[in-house]
Parts: structure tokens; sequence; C-alpha cells
């Protein structure tokens, strides 16, 4: 599965907001959307953010 399709579940199984897992990750929403309609590539500290905060989230 690939970091998008993670965080699309992740979105679609808990309800989460799109302002709390932005805020979480320290991403923008203008940069979230950007990234899931491929108009940009994220860096490796962002997929680290996302990751780790995914993998927290599910560990409970």
């Amino acid at each position: 599965m690939t970091l998008k399709e993670r965080v699309k579940a992740f979105r679609s199984d808990t309800g989460a907001k799109l302002s709390i897992f932005c805020r979480k990750t320290n991403i923008s929403p203008t940069y979230y959307y950007a990234w899931m309609r491929g108009e940009v590539e994220v860096s490796d500290a962002i997929i680290d953010r996302i990751t780790a905060y995914l993998d927290e989230v599910y560990a409970k």
C-alpha cells in the first residue's frame, strides 16, 4: 500500500478531519491536495512525519 493509500484509508477509517491531519503532520491543506493530485513530490522528511503519525495512531 502506498503512502497516499494509507493516508486515504486512515482518513476514511477514522473520520479524521483534514485540518487535524495536516496540523499533526505539519503540512498545509493546499500542499496535501497538491500531493494527492500528483502535482508535488513530498520530501523524505514529510514522508517520515506522515509515516510516524500513522504508525502512532494505528499502534493505539
